[in-house]
């Protein structure tokens, strides 16, 4: 843990960036995918509320940026907590000034255990994954169902064991080597969300974009990221069931 945090903290602390994925196409998909699907549940179920959200792994704020934006936009009235591990990068989401929102310097189980809320929605962006011991990954998807509310919705974008695994055999099958996992992460298993949750929707967001950067493209050459191949895989229609990071709309 003190290895990991020292990476995040020498990450935030030298870097401009709003992530640490190189893939810059890939991080887009992703927020569009989170922020989209967020509006689309509030507008069936809660757009007469107040909402309360929470992030785990809110890391510079970005996220929370984004999702703000969308929500004043659309009127929504909103409760924002983020909850972040690296105290660097809580200093630059407090920088960042969001109306309505509050970020926490808190380890994600200590947080969840002690918590005392309900929260409408619960968002990770390949949070859970970075838990590395599987038995403490278990106990926090358990505690983010006790701290949804009666009609709450988590929205986990994270990696999984199951995809993983699919996407090798793609890379098999065309004699490409395979996927380097990375290190600090333990990728979800697909098979225990249902031991947990009762209501789960699985959208791969980035299925296409996967497929043609990640194995047809390794196929002709050596790949790069952000590459015209990027640009284009990434607005073309997503479809199939080839994303490595999946977003999972879970309910308890």
């Amino acid at each position: 843990m003190k290895n990991l945090l020292k990476v995040w903290n020498n990450y935030y602390a030298t870097s401009n960036k709003d992530t640490a994925i190189r893939d810059e196409n890939f991080f887009s998909l992703e927020v569009e995918a989170i922020s989209n699907n967020l509006l689309k549940e509030i507008i069936n179920k809660h757009k007469k509320k107040p909402i309360k959200i929470l992030e785990l792994g809110s890391g510079t704020g970005f996220l929370a940026s984004k999702i703000t934006s969308l929500l004043t936009k659309n009127k929504v009235k909103y409760h924002y907590l983020g909850i972040d591990f690296s105290d660097v990068g809580i200093q630059k989401a407090n920088k960042r000034k969001i109306d309505n929102c509050t970020f926490l310097k808190n380890d994600f189980l200590n947080f969840l255990k002690s918590n005392q809320q309900k929260f409408d929605f619960i968002i990770t962006q390949r949070t859970v994954m970075a838990i590395m011991e599987k038995k403490t990954q278990e106990q926090i998807l358990k505690l983010i169902k006790t701290s949804l509310s009666s009609t709450g919705c988590g929205l986990l974008s994270e990696c999984s064991i199951q995809a993983l695994k699919k996407i090798q055999e793609i890379r098999k099958l065309l004699g490409v080597k395979p996927l380097k996992k990375v290190w600090h992460s333990r990728y979800l298993d697909e098979q225990f969300l249902p031991k947990v949750f009762t209501n789960i929707k699985v959208i791969d967001f980035s299925s296409t974009y996967w497929l043609i950067t990640r194995a047809i493209y390794p196929f002709f050459e050596e790949p790069k990221h952000n590459t015209k191949i990027h640009d284009v895989a990434a607005k073309l229609t997503q479809t199939g069931n080839y994303g490595l990071v999946k977003l999972f709309v879970i309910r308890s």
